[in-house]
């Protein structure tokens, strides 16, 4: 097994890099690499201590301006999947066309390694009970896994080319505290459900909460991409599922939230399903992350903890609202 290069210091661009997951792999990566960070919307980099001496560039003009001596490209940057469905002809120029662009600019500028975040939904809708590893066959269904898929592409062509080393991570239900309140992630499950406790002290579901769902925690995606930050050289598989590989329900994860709170705050919080709601048979699945695995790395997959992390930011910034 090849072992990781964990002491050199590289010069990593995260697009997106002031959002949900991208502020996150900021705030861990920045104390041990030079860290630059494009976004759509600027903000203040004061607003959190582990931003503060973060290279910030108008991600519009990224392009134009693509920063020196980059070592590593971690592409974030892409409309979500609300956005996807609203604007699917700003989803195809964005999540596809954009990549292709900024994998070009890399290319040109001599970038050693391309990490590129897709989804695992680009599996498809789940029928079955069936297991997924990264050898499934991909067939997505909603605009925001198909313009992921389509990038995808790009990517491993680069990579057979020997272009740069091309890496795709397929991400499944991440959760855990954002650096920033302002970053609206909000309509992300496990998020949403540890806002309603702060804001309304109960967590109301939108459906009976039988859905089979794979979440895993901000944490082990910070450690997975250090992980394949500092793994070299790469080869044939490139492409990696990012998730914990334990499918839980909706209604199990919003009744660990309330267990949690409530060894937090000796809260009891209701878990309040629709009226008429009646359980039905989902169809179970579960991701597995075996070319991760091969090289050696595993989630550690501490949901308690990042959910203690998440309900109290929750509490300190939407209490009361």
């Amino acid at each position: 097994m090849l072992i990781p290069d964990f002491d050199r210091v590289k010069n990593i661009l995260i697009t997106g890099g002031l959002g949900y997951v991208g502020g996150r792999l900021a705030s861990a990566l920045s104390p041990t690499h030079h860290v630059w960070v494009s976004s759509r919307n600027p903000i203040a980099l004061g607003g959190h201590p582990s931003l503060q001496h973060l290279h910030c560039i108008r991600h519009d003009t990224l392009l134009n301006a693509f920063p020196e001596n980059i070592d590593v490209v971690i592409h974030l940057a892409a409309l979500n999947e609300i956005d996807s469905v609203s604007r699917p002809s700003d989803a195809i120029e964005v999540n596809i066309n954009q990549t292709r662009q900024l994998l070009d600019a890399s290319i040109r500028n001599s970038v050693s390694q391309f990490i590129y975040f897709s989804t695992v939904h680009v599996y498809g809708k789940m029928t079955a009970e069936m297991e997924l590893d990264e050898n499934a066959i991909t067939r997505p269904v909603h605009p925001y896994a198909i313009t992921h898929r389509a990038a995808e592409d790009y990517v491993n062509a680069a990579h057979d080319a020997g272009k740069l080393k091309g890496v795709v991570v397929r991400l499944s239900n991440s959760f855990g505290m954002p650096v920033l309140p302002t970053v609206n992630r909000w309509t992300l499950l496990v998020n949403d459900i540890c806002r309603q406790v702060a804001e309304r002290n109960e967590i109301r579901l939108q459906s009976n909460g039988c859905q089979y769902r794979d979440f895993i925690t901000l944490t082990d995606v910070e450690a997975a991409v250090k992980f394949l930050i500092d793994y070299e050289p790469y080869t044939i598989p490139n492409t990696y599922n990012l998730c914990s590989g334990k499918s839980m329900k909706v209604l199990e994860m919003a009744n660990l939230v309330s267990s949690v709170y409530k060894e937090m705050y000796h809260e009891s919080i209701p878990v309040v399903l629709p009226d008429n709601s009646v359980a039905t048979e989902e169809p179970f699945y579960q991701l597995k992350a075996t070319n991760l695995e091969k090289l050696g790395f595993k989630p550690r997959n501490e949901f308690r903890n990042e959910l203690r992390l998440l309900i109290a930011f929750c509490k300190k910034n939407f209490s009361g609202i």
